[in-house]
């Protein structure tokens, strides 16, 4: 709790440059952080370590359990990924072909 109130914003008590500095610093866990961040920012080295080794143990059972009918372990999810038919991709948002983003920033188009 910083004991700040928003209609204080843009005074001397609590300047914009203030509020930016107090949402890019917020910590983890906390109900700003998760607003800003969403599911990703939940996940830090750690946790996407431990799902490896989640991942890895899972897949090591499955190998010695010696059952030829047993399915595959599933890894487990993690934010920003897609499952797809061949595979997991990364994702967010979607796809702009070349044009568009040259004209989105404002680049000329190749000759």
């Amino acid at each position: 709790m910083l004991g700040l109130r928003l209609r204080w914003l843009g005074t001397e008590h609590l300047t914009w440059s203030d509020l930016l500095a107090i949402v890019r610093q917020s910590r983890r866990g906390t109900a700003l952080f998760r607003a800003v961040a969403g599911e990703d920012g939940e996940w830090d080295l750690q946790n996407h370590l431990l799902a490896g080794v989640f991942d890895l143990l899972a897949a090591a059972n499955w190998q010695r359990g010696g059952d030829e009918s047993a399915k595959k372990p599933e890894r487990l999810h993690r934010p920003g990924v897609v499952k797809q038919a061949e595979g997991e991709v990364m994702a967010r948002g979607k796809a702009v072909s070349i044009d568009e983003m040259n004209a989105r920033l404002g680049w000329p188009a190749p000759a």
